[in-house]
């Protein structure tokens, strides 16, 4: 039997935050005209403008089905648009019209307010420097991909994970 503790494991806390922080975000009160799902797909498309909806779900790690059908009722609501993909017309590629990222602006100043309460929790010395390691984290675990043909590894790739705030790390 091992000592390890389950509850503590670094990516077992990681998800269990981030299920209560979606929790959070759609029990408080936003006015936002979106699912907390429509807003995740607002989000990937803003940070991966031009993206195909492959892409977008590799991202979101969701079917493309399911992609499809939170992008048909953001189209319907003017907040998505579809365009052809010019090298291959079997491909739609994403991009936010205006209204949407007036929204999406909104979604991002309610996250910040989560994110406060969250790291409440912090010392306030401890929060910029906390902040800085998970994405010291995100970036290396980007990086450990590299090689990846997997759409979501190729996607965040194009995010265009900067490799100076890795090394600065080291």
């Amino acid at each position: 039997m091992t000592n390890i503790d389950p509850k503590n494991l670094f990516g077992f806390l990681m998800q269990d935050i981030a299920r209560l922080m979606s929790r959070t975000f759609s029990n408080t009160e936003h006015g936002f005209e979106v699912t907390r799902a429509q807003a995740r797909v607002l989000a990937y498309v803003s940070l991966l403008e031009n993206a195909n909806q492959s892409e977008v779900a590799a991202l979101m790690d969701i079917q493309k089905i399911a992609l499809t059908r939170l992008v048909d009722g953001l189209e319907e609501m003017g907040l998505i648009e579809r365009r052809p993909d010019p090298a291959d017309r079997r491909v739609r590629r994403l991009y936010m019209p205006p209204k949407a990222k007036q929204i999406l602006d909104d979604i991002w100043r309610h996250l910040s307010d989560i994110s406060d309460v969250a790291l409440a929790a912090l010392p306030a010395n401890r929060r910029k420097a906390f902040i800085q390691d998970l994405v010291a984290i995100r970036l290396h675990l980007i990086n450990e991909n590299t090689n990846s043909t997997k759409a979501a590894d190729i996607a965040y790739r194009k995010l265009g994970a900067p490799k100076t705030l890795a090394k600065k790390r080291e």
